[in-house]
């Protein structure tokens, strides 16, 4: 998903998963992660919610033009290592320990840009900044957290490039068949976000400048169960061909009609 500048989505299995709106299916049990790619020209902070509680405490800072695939969360000042994302169903058993929350299946994405740097102007004797006030740093929380790019912690960042292109290039087109023919079955479609394996990708504090006073937002929902109320047995990703409902040809995933009989592909209803 694409807002203000900055791409936003989730992976799993390595592969980029396909958006319905602002909704993703993804089978309960599966990990995921987080490609996030700052086309900006300033740095950006962000902060991620998932459920309602924010997963890099402090926020991320992302470079202009800097990618990265968040695996984990990053909890206690913990900047070595953490938990993945494991997306489960919201049982019974879950909801009489845990309880319900009203946020619960939903991702939330918040981000704000840094100023961009005004260079000093003499004046006098002394130098001030070109809007008239001393400069000042801005730190969000305490703690800033850019993603360590050195050999022993990089990111498989040319597979990243290329997924996050196929991703913009398929931008908007829909698809379904998020499922084969199952029964229904009687599964709640509503999950939650727990700790997965563990994950050892590393950050670092940084430093901050004044930050620009908007904030932008994506928001997205995730499913273990389509529409018809089937279970999703396989993440549906950017590259996933689209199964018709007439005549099941598996078209590509870039189409919008099923090039066999001409059924929409997207089927709303």
């Amino acid at each position: 998903m694409y807002e203000s500048k900055l791409v936003a989505s989730l992976k799993a299995n390595g592969k980029i998963l396909r958006e319905f709106k602002d909704t993703v299916y993804i089978p309960f049990g599966s990990e995921y992660s987080f490609l996030i790619k700052n086309l900006n020209t300033t740095r950006a902070v962000v902060n991620i919610f998932i459920d309602g509680d924010n997963i890099v405490e402090g926020g991320l800072v992302l470079n202009a033009g800097q990618e990265v695939d968040l695996e984990r969360s990053i909890r206690n000042n913990n900047l070595t290592e953490g938990n993945r994302f494991k997306f489960i169903e919201r049982t019974g058993a879950v909801e009489a320990h845990r309880g319900v929350k009203l946020e619960d299946g939903l991702i939330r994405i918040e981000f704000q840009y840094e100023k961009p740097y005004i260079p000093p102007v003499m004046k006098g004797p002394s130098w001030i900044s070109a809007s008239g006030a001393i400069s000042t740093s801005y730190n969000v929380n305490g703690l800033m957290r850019g993603a360590d790019f050195s050999k022993n912690g990089a990111f498989a960042q040319a597979q990243a490039t290329t997924a996050i292109n196929d991703y913009c290039a398929d931008n908007g087109i829909e698809s379904v068949t998020a499922h084969d023919s199952m029964a229904t079955m009687d599964w709640n479609d509503v999950g939650i976000t727990v700790p997965g394996s563990k994950s050892t990708q590393k950050f670092q504090t940084v430093t901050m400048g004044a930050m620009e006073a908007e904030k932008h937002t994506i928001i997205l929902k995730l499913l273990g169960e389509t529409p018809d109320n089937k279970p999703v047995l396989n993440p549906v990703t950017v590259k996933a061909k689209s199964k018709c409902v007439t005549c099941g040809k598996l078209n590509k995933a870039t189409s919008h009609f099923c090039t066999e009989c001409g059924t929409a592909l997207a089927i709303f209803a």
